[in-house]
Parts: structure tokens; C-alpha cells; sequence
């Protein structure tokens, strides 16, 4: 007998209709599994997309090179530096950034960046 010719001859599967049904508990199901696979993604690609902090002689050649600028572009410039290193703006900072009236010394920026590179990397 040919493969063909007992393959024929097979009954047809039986499935009961329950299982044949796509209903509410598989959809979620889906939608849960999709949600892990996800979250796990997300979290290997993390480690791949995770902002670098920038070495010390870099941020001191940042702050220099903002000091050539107008007042609000360096605020701005030292703004960017803190968000970047995930450290708390300055009191002060955020109102002077706004407010172009407001009296706020820069070099405090500069001071809460330096000392920050000198405590060493977050965890």
C-alpha cells in the first residue's frame, strides 16, 4: 500500500467545536502573550538603546563650549546637560529658563553637572 492510498484512507480529524470556536479567552490569550513578548523586547533592547552618560573631559568641554553663548542658550545648553545625565534641575533653573527676567547664575548649573561627574555613574 502507497503512502497516498493510507493517507486516503484516514479518517477525518475530529475536533470538538468548542476548540474550533476563536473566541474571547484565545483573544485575550493573544493579546497577553503579546504583551509579555513585548515588555521582554523592551527590556533586552534597553540594554542596547540606554542613553551614554558622557566621560568627565567631555562635559567640561561641554561647559566650555557654552560659555561663548548669550545667557538663555547657555541655561538652556546646561539644562540639556542635566537632563541628559537624569539629575534634578537647580533651584532656579527651570524658572530662569522660562522667565528671561529671572536671576539665576549659570555657574550653579555648572556646578551641580561637575559634581555629579565627579560622584562617578548612577546606577
Amino acid at each position: 500500500m502507497s503512502p497516498e492510498e493510507l493517507v486516503s484512507q484516514l479518517a477525518p480529524i475530529r475536533v470538538p467545536a468548542e476548540f474550533a470556536r476563536f473566541g474571547l479567552q484565545d483573544a485575550l490569550c493573544a493579546i497577553s502573550l503579546g504583551l509579555v513578548a513585548g515588555l521582554l523586547l523592551a527590556r533586552l533592547l534597553r540594554v542596547f538603546v540606554r542613553p551614554r552618560v558622557a566621560p568627565r573631559g567631555d562635559v567640561k568641554a561641554e561647559i566650555a563650549a557654552l560659555a561663548g553663548l548669550g545667557r538663555h542658550e547657555r541655561l538652556l545648553g546646561l539644562a540639556a546637560i542635566l537632563a541628559r545625565m537624569e539629575l534634578p534641575p537647580p533651584a532656579g533653573l527651570s524658572e530662569a529658563l522660562y522667565d528671561p527676567g529671572a536671576e539665576f547664575d549659570p555657574a550653579i548649573a555648572e556646578r551641580a553637572v561637575l559634581a555629579a561627574r565627579e560622584a562617578g555613574p548612577r546606577a
